[in-house]
């Protein structure tokens, strides 16, 4: 019995030593710096974007909390402080990016600093449905050629923020992202801004990146935790560091509170479910 304890016990743990090998993914940010070279700028819990966008409005819950933590960590990424423009991507849909570039915009937003949160993603844009609006007129419409940006900006009440939505679809969402009228109307919008955030689309198997990034100070790149592999997130990254983007680091999502050593208690304050977000 003792021999098939002991036999039991060694084929565990050799099991977990084989798989831990095998599963290369991000897990937490310290996996950021060792294995893809970037700065980890913070991590968020593995909460349903529905619990997300609910508990920005209150200050003592872990997502909030988790979001303030990446602010603080953007005051630090320049010499002036917070960037005054960046886009946030992800390898593949469905990391969190959309909700935390409206997470983080409402986060800036609360420190009484003017904020423009841009759709970037013309070709499945979400902005306006998680604001409740309509995606009549915004950024393609501006890129089309037509004038008067101010008429395209809604502020929004209810985080604090002001928001460009993405418009209708264009069949050429590409050439219009890496267009000279996008790198001037973020110049412009910086003038009147203190930050101006673009939620682009993904980077693997699209042109939209390593064109839209000439037009921003830097990149903000959002990781699942145990999704994309290492290698398609090497491969994403390499394609932005080709455009000559400066990558300003990485955020890791969809965080399991119980597999996560970063130092980080999400269950202090926030008693929820944690289904899969968005």
């Amino acid at each position: 019995i003792a021999i098939a304890l002991f036999a039991g016990l060694g084929l565990a743990g050799a099991y977990v030593f084989v798989m831990e090998q095998i599963d290369q993914t991000v897990k937490d940010p310290s996996d950021l710096k060792s294995g893809l070279g970037i700065a980890p700028l913070g991590s968020i819990p593995d909460l349903d974007k529905e619990d997300i966008l609910l508990s920005l409005g209150d200050k003592k819950s872990s997502a909030w909390e988790a979001y303030l933590s990446i602010r603080t960590s953007l005051a630090f990424l320049t010499d002036h402080g917070i960037p005054r423009s960046f886009l946030i991507t992800s390898t593949r849909p469905n990391e969190g990016k959309s909700t935390s570039a409206l997470a983080l915009a409402a986060v800036l937003a609360s420190a009484k600093k003017r904020i423009l949160l841009i759709d970037g993603d013309m070709r499945n844009p979400s902005l306006h449905k998680m604001l409740g609006e309509e995606n009549s007129n915004g950024l393609s419409n501006y890129l089309a050629g037509e004038d008067g940006v101010g008429k395209l900006i809604r502020p929004d009440a209810l985080y604090g923020f002001d928001a460009m939505v993405a418009g209708p679809i264009p069949p050429n969402a590409a050439e219009l992202l890496g267009s000279a009228r996008m790198r001037e109307l973020v110049a412009k919008l910086t003038e009147s801004y203190d930050t101006v955030i673009i939620d682009a689309p993904p980077v693997l198997g699209l042109a939209d990146i390593p064109l839209l990034a000439d037009s921003v100070e830097g990149v903000i790149f959002t990781i699942e935790a145990g999704g994309a592999k290492l290698r398609a997130i090497q491969s994403a990254l390499r394609r932005i560091r080709i455009s000559h983007a400066h990558i300003f680091g990485g955020i890791v999502t969809k965080v399991q509170v119980q597999r996560s050593g970063y130092g980080y208690s999400y269950e202090y304050n926030y008693g929820n479910k944690a289904p899969e977000s968005a």
